[in-house]
């Protein structure tokens, strides 16, 4: 490309087009210039600038403070729910379960609890309960019998609620501390529907499960129970001073003789002149209970007697009351063997059927 002389581009630059101004095109641009400087001097100048910017904030702020209030909302919520047995019920991880019955249907209720339904009438049920809301429940009733339960796979307490309507006389109380959550269900009977020795064999049918597991109770004692030794040398397995058994080894699917010896002063009298003998054994592996007392060579739950019987001491043994039986066993394993006068608990044994 050929460079130009000074000469030449002064030539170029002159016939270059020239444009000019008139007075109304100068005056307009001034007018605009002192505008905009009387704006900047303005005091809402500064406000105007950085309103945009600052509303923006503002409805940030606004949006972040409704959150925070609602997720407080429902945080509250979420805490108000889990106070109550039904919400830590329903949202915990423990299930139960009863023995059926074909003289009352169960009904599943949506807060978790259950009814007992014969004839469109309720009977019973099942509540998971606080331990504020189990207090609550016991005040509420007219308490005539209230003691800590024994023999059962649970631990908890017995109350016999009196009532006057006419449909229900007393209300047989269960509540059983789950070993595992801080619920305790309230499993109850009304009588005349229920008495005490249906609402003893549903009871203790009841079982807690854990993610689909059987939970054993805190209070189950599966130590074998040990020998010990009489005045005449026989020996006896059971509790010393207070039960045991005398016979053959305990076999399964075998029908035996046994003779139950038991023990103590006035107070064990009291137990043991209530009624019906019943012995309630327990399968540990199973957690399962099964009749082993055998009469007329059927598996009966207990023999009849009447309440205020005499006792049958035998001396030469040291026991207070004995009671021959015959029993069988279904299968092996360790059981526990729990016994009742009259629907009172005795005490038990541990014992190993081969």
């Amino acid at each position: 490309m050929k460079r130009l002389t000074n000469e030449e581009v002064m030539m170029e630059l002159k016939n270059f087009k020239s444009y000019k101004m008139n007075n109304n095109q100068k005056q307009s641009i001034e007018n605009e210039l002192n505008r905009l400087s009387s704006e900047k001097t303005s005091p809402f100048y500064h406000i105007f600038r950085f309103s945009k910017p600052l509303l923006s904030m503002i409805v940030l702020l606004f949006l972040l403070v409704s959150g925070s209030y609602f997720a407080m909302n429902q945080a509250e919520e979420k805490t108000m729910k889990y106070i109550t047995g039904s919400g830590i019920f329903l949202h915990g991880d423990e299930t139960f379960q009863m023995k059926k019955s074909e003289d009352f249907i169960l009904k599943r209720n949506k807060d978790g609890s259950v009814f007992f339904m014969a004839d469109g009438k309720k009977v019973g049920g099942v509540e998971p309960l606080t331990e504020d809301e189990k207090l609550k429940s016991i005040q509420s009733q007219n308490t005539f019998i209230n003691e800590e339960l024994e023999g059962y796979r649970y631990g908890g307490t017995f109350i016999l609620d009196h009532q006057k309507t006419m449909e229900v006389t007393q209300i047989l109380h269960y509540y059983f501390n789950s070993p595992h959550s801080k619920l305790n269900y309230h499993v109850y009977f009304h009588t005349p529907f229920f008495n005490e020795d249906t609402a003893a064999e549903l009871a203790h049918s009841f079982k807690i499960y854990n993610d689909g597991k059987l939970l054993q109770g805190s209070e189950e004692n599966w130590e074998l129970s040990t020998e010990f030794a009489t005045p005449t040398f026989e020996v006896l397995v059971g509790k010393k001073d207070s039960i045991g058994i005398a016979g053959p080894p305990f076999i399964a699917g075998k029908t035996d003789k046994f003779l139950w010896h038991f023990f103590g002063s006035h107070n064990e009298v009291e137990i043991l002149t209530r009624g019906d003998f019943k012995v309630i054994a327990t399968n540990k592996e199973s957690g399962e209970h099964e009749r082993v007392l055998v009469q007329n060579s059927g598996m009966v739950w207990s023999y009849d007697f009447q309440k205020d019987s005499p006792l049958t001491p035998i001396e030469d043994i040291g026991s207070i009351h004995s009671i021959p039986t015959n029993m069988k066993f279904s299968k092996s394993g360790i059981y526990r063997l729990d016994t009742y006068f009259g629907g009172k608990r005795f005490g038990s044994i541990v014992v190993e059927v081969k």
